[in-house]
């Protein structure tokens, strides 16, 4: 039977993972080891349910069942992943290595992260008489940036220079943050720095791109140096000065590496490589012929670029549309299957999409979603092999892979990517053997995608369900589909108590039909029922998932949900007319449809009856009528 090596990386790194990936592959491919790529995209900003959602992936692998773990270490730091990992890799006592970044316990490929840093010093201070700088790091705790800063530090007190702590601006690794903090801090400078020194390539392009905006000229107002010599480094304009760590040439040697020990020899702990100092454009140095076809080629791509991911923008919106009438579960497996058998471009000739057990159980019986690991079973909605749908089925979660051959004489590589929803496990994606999705920066967006449109599809199903059973027991409204004044005081009020009882914040939305006697009186009461009907689908489509819509009297709407932290009221009320806009547009009706709006948030702690919330809820609703009107009358 095949050898296994089981890859842990950040899959928002991915020039890094297209490097990685290629000496990796390579390096496997001589002993013919199969790889799975456990792919994650946790981020500082994310909440925590949904950063716990992102990191059940790391349960999914039996790593006792592997015979050699590598991680990407210097990716995964953004959510504790490392700790995780490594008690896993300890109780499974499986072979292990982590590539650029020490981990206790485990043996370490790295490039060292200050001789580079030092000859870019040396360079910026003795070539181009930099004195003063900006320092922009990663997270101020994250080892790799403290290093490289220390190694400024030192270089410039070795030329008589110190560093200013106060000009040091916390980056956290990424262009967007540091364009924010740019925005702040150039207005307030008094004279500019002679360099931002950076603690990568991403976030000296930001530096770059955000002194542009500004009217400061690189490198001629300012030097900019970055730190990985990144590809799209060289793409950029002008070329950046960076340090060079030898990727690909480490992820070989760390696949080497970890097959020696998978093969029985001792181990060293740590090999440590030397990283190098390229000069570049930003500094105020020339580059050589190489250098410059690089960056010509990516000038020509600027045309070709933005159409391939327009084209792929329609990919996505294609998987949206493939899940928006889907009523019961084999609807999602017959609708990809139309989708995908006549276009896979992107997802490759095989590739799957595996559905944990309680996922479809929440769908088909409303039961509860799973939040950390995976059920004994997965369900595969959907798969393709050889460019055909096969059938859908349940396999053993411990197998993973569907189809998988542990007999193959070709190495195959895996990427496995986890599905999730507002903090709940969906399940995980298969791809083998493409690295497209990666390499042209596409493949989270494809991730959401699905999870998105399986909770959508998810949705309709239950709502679906509900219909059928709320049909039974007439609580549901004919025209609008909401419940009815019977659904209100058997479903939504119950709903309110429980999330009083349950000391959580709930909220009531009373939505009112403008206009609605002149739209009955001049357009007859089927146009009226329309607008009631658009008004009705634009609160289905806006408010989040398990809150309770009613239609309470003609044209008058209630809304009771939990009011989550992620909730935000005055968007769902944009998101509600937005909707209403989007309806009347579409169907080109002769008059125009509009709401007033009114809600209140109940607080756990506040005990008033929820009746007087409704009235205060109503009143609200209310006064932003009479505004209207005394708009209309101006």
């Amino acid at each position: 039977m095949k050898k296994k090596i089981a890859v842990f990386a950040n899959g928002w790194s991915d020039e890094y993972l297209d490097f990685a990936l290629k000496g990796i592959q390579k390096r496997a491919e001589e002993d013919n080891i199969d790889v799975f790529i456990f792919l994650i995209y946790p981020t500082y900003e994310m909440e925590e349910r949904t950063l716990k959602a992102e990191l059940n992936i790391l349960n999914l692998p039996q790593l006792q069942k592997f015979d050699g773990v590598l991680l990407l270490g210097n990716t995964l730091t953004v959510g504790g992943e490392l700790g995780i990992l490594r008690e896993k890799i300890e109780d499974a006592k499986v072979p292990a290595v982590c590539l650029e970044y020490e981990v206790d316990g485990i043996d370490c490929i790295r490039t060292e992260n200050t001789n580079g840093m030092i000859e870019l010093m040396e360079h910026m201070i003795t070539v181009h008489g930099v004195k003063d700088i900006y320092w922009v790091g990663g997270p101020r705790d994250n080892p790799e940036s403290q290093i490289r800063y220390q190694a400024v530090i030192d270089t410039m007190e070795k030329h008589g220079l110190k560093v200013d702590p106060d000009r040091y601006l916390d980056g956290q690794w990424s262009y967007y943050t540091v364009q924010g903090l740019m925005a702040e801090l150039i207005p307030k400078l008094d004279k500019l720095p002679d360099a931002f020194i950076c603690a990568n390539d991403v976030m000296a392009m930001g530096v770059c791109l955000a002194l542009e905006k500004a009217g400061i000229k690189v490198p001629e107002d300012v030097k900019v140096t970055g730190f990985d010599n990144l590809p799209s480094g060289n793409y950029f304009s002008p070329i950046l000065s960076s340090v060079d760590r030898g990727w690909k040439e480490r992820s070989y040697q760390a696949t080497e590496y970890l097959i020696e020990l998978m093969k029985g020899k001792p181990g060293v702990k740590d090999t440590v490589y030397n990283s190098h100092f390229f000069a570049g454009e930003s500094c105020g140095c020339s580059v050589d012929e190489e250098r410059l076809k690089i960056q010509r080629d990516a000038c020509r791509k600027t045309y070709s670029v933005p159409i391939e991911r327009t084209i792929f923008d329609w990919h996505l919106v294609d998987i949206d549309d493939s899940v928006a009438g889907v009523g019961e579960t084999d609807d999602l497996h017959e609708s990809f299957a139309k989708l995908w058998e006549s276009k896979h471009d992107y997802e490759g000739d095989e590739f799957y999409i595996c559905l944990d057990q309680a996922f479809i159980d929440s769908i088909e019986q409303d039961s509860q979603r799973r939040t950390v690991g995976y059920s004994k079973n997965v369900d595969l909605i959907y798969g393709m092999k050889n460019g055909k749908t096969i059938p859908r089925r349940t396999i053993p979660t411990k197998d993973m892979v569907p189809e998988y051959d542990p007999d193959s004489d070709k190495t195959a590589v895996y990427l496995l990517a986890p599905l999730h929803r507002s903090g709940y496990c969906a399940g995980y994606l298969v791809f083998k053997n493409n690295y497209k999705l990666i390499k042209d920066y596409y493949l989270n967006s494809f991730i959401r995608h699905i999870a998105s449109g399986l909770s959508r599809g998810r949705q309709n199903i239950r709502l679906e369900i509900l219909n059928k059973v709320l049909n039974d027991i007439s609580v549901r409204d004919e025209l609008s589909g909401l419940y009815n004044r019977m659904g209100y005081e058997k479903i939504a009020i119950p709903y309110l108590d429980s999330l009083r009882s349950e000391k959580k914040k709930s909220v009531i939305m009373v939505v009112d039909i403008n206009l609605m006697k002149e739209i009955n009186d001049k357009y007859g009461h089927l146009q009226g029922d329309m607008a009631i009907k658009i008004v009705a689908n634009a609160i289905k489509e806006s408010i989040p998932e398990g809150w309770k819509a009613v239609r309470y009297g003609g044209d008058e709407f209630v809304i009771i949900g939990e009011y989550g932290l992620s909730e935000n009221m005055e968007a769902i009320k944009e998101d509600i007319n937005s909707y209403i806009h989007h309806y009347c547009k579409e169907l080109s009706l002769p008059f125009s449809v509009s709401v007033s709006i009114g809600y209140v948030v109940i607080s756990p702690d506040n005990d008033l009856r929820n009746e007087e919330y409704f009235r205060m809820a109503d009143e609200a609703m209310y006064e932003m009528k009479q505004n209207l009107h005394k708009k209309d009358k101006e």
